[in-house]
């Protein structure tokens, strides 16, 4: 498989996020709206909350994994993911790390298909833990401290706070 195919087959993959922050997934989302929920500053589309809850979890430095009989939803295929630039940086990260899930993803190459399926599942476990864990800490600030939430910037606060 070359690196395009490898690249195509993971921008098709459909993370799941649990239901359980689904309302405030709402909350801090737009769904193309052009107003804000009054204020509240939106991360942007839903996909976007999604990558930077999964950046807040990388930030975090580990994974949570959904419960066995948690409920999720299916997200967005990765290749809508805007801007590209976030989502590629997302990739990059859970590939360096791929190690961690062991598999060292250069060696994938020259792997047959029923490693490559093993891999992209152990992958989207991963980009799904990481995002876990950046909603679960997203939800104890929205219950804490709802009022940064009013701020344009506050993913970047966020970030700095994790430094």
């Amino acid at each position: 498989m070359n690196s395009a195919q490898f690249k195509n087959r993971i921008d098709d993959l459909r993370p799941n996020y649990s239901d359980k922050y689904r309302s405030m997934i709402d909350t801090i989302s737009n769904k193309q709206e052009k107003l804000g929920k009054g204020n509240i500053a939106q991360f942007g589309a839903y996909y976007q909350t999604f990558m930077y809850a999964c950046i807040i979890g990388l930030r975090l430095g580990e994974p949570k994994y959904f419960e066995p009989q948690e409920k999720t939803s299916e997200f967005a295929p990765m290749f809508k993911w805007k801007p590209t630039p976030i989502r590629d940086y997302i990739i990059m990260m859970i590939l360096n790390r791929s190690e961690n899930f062991g598999y060292n993803w250069i060696d994938l190459e020259n792997a047959n298909e029923e490693t490559i399926t093993k891999f992209l599942r152990a992958f989207e476990k991963e980009i799904e833990g990481y995002a876990n864990r950046g909603f679960e800490y997203l939800a104890e600030k929205w219950e804490k401290e709802r009022v940064m939430f009013s701020s344009p910037t506050v993913f970047v606060e966020i970030l700095r706070e994790l430094n």
